[in-house]
C-alpha cells in the first residue's frame, strides 16, 4: 500500500495486481486481527474502486466483503454492497454475490431476503445454463455461491435446504468442495450429523482444519462417551493428510481413561488385566504421536492425572505423575495445581499436605509469582477433605508473599467455597461400555495409520461402521443388504445420471484435482474413482437427512415431554394447595375440578392442542397457548 497511491496514479495496476493487493490485505487482517491496520486500506480501494481510478475485480469484491464481514464492519459493507450490486462483471459475480450472502447472513438477514439473492445470483450469471436447472443441478454455479447460500440456510435453521445444497457442491466438485463448507455444518449441526460430514471432507481428501478437530472431538466424548468414535476422528483426519497436535493427544488420553469402567473393583480378577490395557493404549498413543513429530508435553501426563482424580482412582493418578517423570518432564504449576484438584476429588486427605507442599517448592525453584489459580485449587481441595483450618493457617502463612490484595482475595473465594462446599458437579453421562480388545485394535489402527506417513485408502473403510456412533446403544442407518445397495444404485442412476467420468476428466476441474494430488486421471487421493466418491456421498448426504429428521422429532418429542410435564406439575401443585387449605380457592380454571386425574387429563389435552396449534402455524395459537397458562396460575381470592 505504500507504493499502491502512486502505481494507481500512473495508471498501470491491473485486474490481477488489485484482486492480489485485496487478498493481501485479506490476509494479513486474518493474521494479525488488526483492524486499524487494515481497515483504512479497505476503505481506500472502496473509494477508488467507485471513482473508477482502478480497474475493479471480483475477486477483490469477495476479499473486501469478507474482510468487513471478519471485522464485522456492517455498515461499510451495506454501503459497499449497494454500489457493487450494480456494477458489470469487471466488479461483481456470481462469486460476489456468494461473500454478499454470507456477510448478510451474520448480520441475521432474513432467509427470503437471501434466497431472493441466490437466485438473482443465477439469473445474472449462469448464461449458459437455464436458471432453474442452475439452481436445481448447480451447473454453472461456483463453490463461492454455494458456500454463501449454505451458510445462510444453516444460519436460519433450514438443514434440509442445506444439505441440499452440500449435495450439489460435492457432486459437482467432490475432491475440491473447500474444508470451510463442511466446517459450517460441523459448526451449526448437531454432534452425529457433525461427526459424519467431518469424516465425509476426510474422506474426500480435504481435512477440516484442526482448530476444527479439537472442540469436535470433545463434544463428541462429552455427549456421546464412545470411544472409539474419537479415536476414529483423529485417525481418519490424519489418514486424510492432517498433522496432529498435543491438545489431540490429551483429548484421546481423557477419552480412553474415561471409557475405564468407573465400577470395576480393584479385588476384581478383571480389574488388573484392564488397568493394564489401558496404560499400554496411552503409552502406545504417546509414541505414535511423538513419531509424527509431535512434542511431548505436560497436558498429556495432566490429564491422567485429573481424570483418575474424577474416576477416584489414586493409582491412576500416581502412575500418571511418574510416567510424567519418566519421560524426563518435570512438574510445571498446572501439574501441581491439577493433582489437588485431584485431591478434592478423591478426598483424599493423606496427599492433600504432599501436593500443597510441592506446588509451594515448584513456585519457589521457579520463581513465579503466586497465581490466584493456585488457591482455587488448594481450596477445593481443603474444604474436599474437611482441611480448613489447614488453609487458613498456610493462606495466613504467606500473607505477606501475597500482598493485601490477593490474600483478601483469596480469603474472600475461600469464606464463599465454604458455604458451598466446593463440590464439582458429577458427570452424569456413563461412556459407552469397550472391551480390552476392541480399545487395543482401535489404538493400533491409529498408530498403523501415523507410522504409515501416507494418505490412507479409504476405500477399504467399512464406511456404515464409520459413521457410527454408539452403535451399541442406539444403532441408525443399519448397513444395507447386496440386494437393498443394489436398488439404491438404481434410484440414484436415475437421479444423477448413469456416470460422469468423461465429462469429469475433460473439465478443468479433474485438470486441477489431478494437479493437487498426483494421481491417475479421474480418482481422488484417497483411493475411490470420482464415480464412486460421487456415489458414496449421495448415500451419506441421504443419512445425514435421515440424522437430521430423527434429531428433529427426538427434539420435538422432548420439548413437549417438558411442556407437559411441567403443566401437569403446575396442577397438581395448585391442587395439592387447595386440598391442605382445605378452603375453597379460584385457582383459575374454567370449571373447578376436584378429581385430580380429571384436572389432568383436562390439562394435558389443552397442551397437546397448543402443540398441534404450534406446529400447524394456525393464526392465534399463542393466544390460545397464553389462555392455557393462564389457568394454570393459581388466583389469589
Amino acid at each position: 500500500m505504500q507504493g499502491y497511491k502512486h502505481l494507481s496514479e500512473l495508471g498501470v495496476l491491473t485486474t490481477d495486481d488489485i484482486s492480489n493487493l485485496a487478498r493481501q490485505i485479506h490476509a494479513r487482517f486474518r493474521v494479525d486481527q488488526v483492524k486499524e491496520d487494515v481497515l483504512p486500506h479497505i476503505k481506500t480501494l472502496i473509494e477508488d474502486f467507485k471513482a473508477h481510478k482502478i480497474p475493479g475485480h471480483p475477486l477483490a469484491a469477495v476479499h473486501l466483503i469478507s474482510c468487513l464481514k471478519e471485522m464485522e464492519q456492517y455498515s461499510e459493507f451495506e454501503q459497499y454492497w449497494a454500489w457493487v450490486q450494480q456494477q458489470d462483471e469487471d466488479f461483481c459475480d456470481a462469486r460476489t454475490y456468494g461473500a454478499a450472502i454470507e456477510c448478510l447472513a451474520y448480520q441475521g438477514t432474513p432467509l427470503a431476503t437471501l434466497e431472493f439473492l441466490w437466485g438473482e445470483a443465477i439469473s445474472r450469471y449462469s448464461t449458459t445454463v437455464v436458471p432453474s436447472v442452475a439452481m436445481t443441478s448447480g451447473r454453472g454455479v461456483p463453490v463461492m455461491l454455494l458456500q454463501g447460500i449454505i451458510t445462510a440456510r444453516l444460519f436460519h435453521g433450514n438443514w434440509r435446504a442445506a444439505y441440499e445444497a452440500l449435495d450439489i457442491c460435492i457432486r459437482l466438485y467432490p475432491t475440491l468442495t473447500p474444508p470451510r463448507i463442511y466446517e459450517l455444518f460441523v459448526y451449526e449441526r448437531p454432534v452425529r450429523e457433525a461427526y459424519i460430514v467431518f469424516l465425509l471432507a476426510c474422506r474426500a481428501g480435504t481435512p477440516p482444519r484442526s482448530s476444527v478437530l479439537t472442540p469436535l472431538m470433545k463434544e463428541v466424548w462429552l455427549k456421546t462417551g464412545d470411544v472409539r468414535a474419537v479415536l476414529r476422528l483423529v485417525y481418519t483426519w490424519v489418514a486424510a493428510g492432517g498433522t496432529p497436535d498435543p491438545i489431540h493427544l490429551n483429548s484421546l488420553i481423557g477419552a480412553v481413561l474415561g471409557s475405564f469402567p468407573s465400577k470395576l473393583a480393584k479385588d476384581d480378577p478383571t480389574y488388573e488385566p484392564r488397568f493394564q490395557a489401558t496404560f499400554e493404549a496411552i503409552r502406545n498413543l504417546i509414541q505414535a504421536f511423538t513419531s509424527m513429530g509431535v512434542p511431548l508435553r505436560h497436558g498429556a501426563f495432566n490429564t491422567v492425572i485429573s481424570i483418575g482424580g474424577k474416576l477416584k482412582r489414586p493409582e491412576l493418578v500416581h502412575t500418571g505423575f511418574e510416567e510424567l517423570l519418566k519421560a524426563g518432564l518435570s512438574p510445571n504449576e498446572v501439574t501441581y495445581r491439577t493433582l489437588l484438584n485431584a485431591v478434592a476429588d478423591m478426598k483424599d486427605v493423606g496427599l492433600l499436605e504432599s501436593s500443597w507442599e510441592m506446588l509451594k517448592q515448584g513456585q519457589r525453584d521457579s520463581r513465579r509469582r503466586w497465581d490466584v489459580m493456585d488457591f482455587k485449587s488448594f481450596t477445593r481441595a481443603a474444604i474436599s477433605c474437611g482441611k480448613e483450618d489447614y488453609f487458613q493457617r498456610e493462606l495466613e502463612a504467606l500473607k505477606h508473599e501475597l500482598g493485601p490484595s490477593m490474600f483478601s482475595g483469596v480469603r474472600t473465594a475461600f469464606l464463599r467455597a465454604t458455604q458451598s462446599g466446593g463440590e464439582r458437579k458429577p458427570d452424569k453421562r456413563e461412556p459407552v461400555p469397550i472391551d480390552r480388545e476392541t480399545l487395543q485394535k482401535e489404538v493400533l489402527t491409529l498408530t498403523q495409520i501415523f507410522s504409515s506417513g501416507t494418505i490412507g485408502d479409504f476405500t477399504k473403510t467399512d464406511t456404515e461402521s464409520l459413521f457410527n456412533i454408539t452403535p451399541d446403544q442406539n444403532p441408525r442407518g443399519a448397513k444395507a443388504t447386496p440386494e437393498q445397495e443394489e436398488e439404491l444404485k438404481e434410484i440414484y442412476t436415475r437421479l444423477c445420471g448413469s456416470g460422469t467420468s468423461s465429462a469429469y476428466n475433460k473439465s478443468a476441474v479433474s485438470a486441477a484435482a489431478n494437479a493437487i494430488a498426483d494421481v491417475e486421471p479421474g480418482t481422488s487421493i484417497t483411493g475411490f474413482s470420482i464415480d464412486q466418491l460421487r456415489w458414496e456421498n449421495w448415500k451419506a448426504i441421504n443419512r445425514l437427512l435421515f440424522e437430521a429428521e430423527v434429531f428433529d422429532l427426538e427434539a420435538e418429542a422432548e420439548a413437549e415431554k417438558k411442556t407437559i410435564d411441567a403443566s401437569q406439575g403446575q396442577i397438581i401443585a395448585a391442587l395439592k394447595e387447595l386440598k391442605d387449605n382445605k378452603k375453597p380457592r379460584n385457582i383459575g380454571y374454567e370449571f373447578t375440578f376436584w378429581n385430580e386425574e380429571t384436572a389432568k387429563a383436562r390439562i394435558k389435552q389443552s397442551v397437546e392442542e397448543v402443540v398441534q396449534l404450534r406446529k400447524e402455524g394456525t393464526e392465534g395459537w399463542k393466544v390460545r397457548e397464553m389462555q392455557v397458562r393462564g389457568r394454570l396460575v393459581p388466583v389469589e381470592e
